[in-house]
């Protein structure tokens, strides 16, 4: 068999964003008086529910359950996510947010090879474009032959859909695919749509257990800062490349 194609997660796997997100959650429930804080304990929990709005409304559940009887509380949540969202892309433009160790060398690796590449997420379309073109300096849409943004389906991860979805809209079988993720919600999506998965641990998900992916290193690796194996066949690779993920389909 031969690689057709690479899904990378976004937050977490192409930058470490996380905490840029839960910033901004934090500062939208000042804007709303609220009294909640989530430190990076508690959002370090809260990474593996669904988007924004889950993460809100889980959060809610578990520690203030009084309000799931307030009258449009759905509305409410989307008030306070879409602030989050406004301050998200201040605090982008404030930070000097950079790709993780590896990322445009292996996506420039895979496009000589024509393998095609698409990212995977749970945020909205706008905060992905923000990300990008105002964080990044990158243009996704020119990189990527497709992006699955958290509003082209309606189950999120662990839920396998997301990646059907890709799978779909690429005309490709699992079997020659690769997703690049950070967590173990997306690893187990991913998983769950029957395709290989290659781990990067991130800040938020380094003690996080992944058993069950084939190969886990500590980044996608430079020429001078190879990763460090967490688990698995590297082919006796020092980066992630072509090689490494082509090999890692067929065995």
């Amino acid at each position: 068999m031969q690689l057709s194609a690479v899904l990378f997660d976004v937050d977490g796997t192409i930058a470490e964003t996380e905490d840029l997100h839960r910033r901004s959650f934090n500062e939208s429930f000042k804007e709303f008086n609220l009294d909640w804080f989530w430190d990076e304990a508690i959002y370090r929990e809260l990474i593996n529910i669904g988007d924004g709005k889950d993460r809100i409304e889980h959060y809610i559940k578990r520690a203030w359950p009084e309000m799931q009887e307030y009258k449009n509380l759905n509305k409410y949540i989307g008030s306070i996510h879409k602030v989050k969202n406004e301050i998200f892309k201040d605090l982008i433009l404030e930070c000097d947010v950079r790709t993780r160790p590896g990322v445009i060398r292996l996506i420039e690796d895979l496009k000589k090879h024509n393998v095609r590449i698409a990212i995977v997420s749970s945020t909205t379309q706008e905060d992905l474009m923000t990300l990008f073109k105002k964080g990044l300096k990158l243009d996704p849409n020119s990189m990527f032959d497709l992006v699955a943004h958290g509003d082209c389906t309606k189950k999120k991860r662990p839920s396998p859909e997301i990646y059907e979805w890709i799978l779909e809209k690429l005309r490709l079988p699992p079997q020659l695919c690769v997703a690049i993720e950070d967590s173990l919600r997306g690893a187990k999506s991913a998983m769950n749509a029957d395709i290989n998965v290659l781990v990067t641990p991130s800040f938020y998900t380094k003690d996080e257990d992944f058993d069950e992916a084939k190969v886990v290193v500590s980044s996608l690796g430079e020429s001078h800062q190879p990763f460090e194996i967490v688990k698995g066949n590297v082919f006796g690779n020092k980066m992630v490349n072509y090689n490494l993920l082509n090999e890692l389909i067929n065995n």
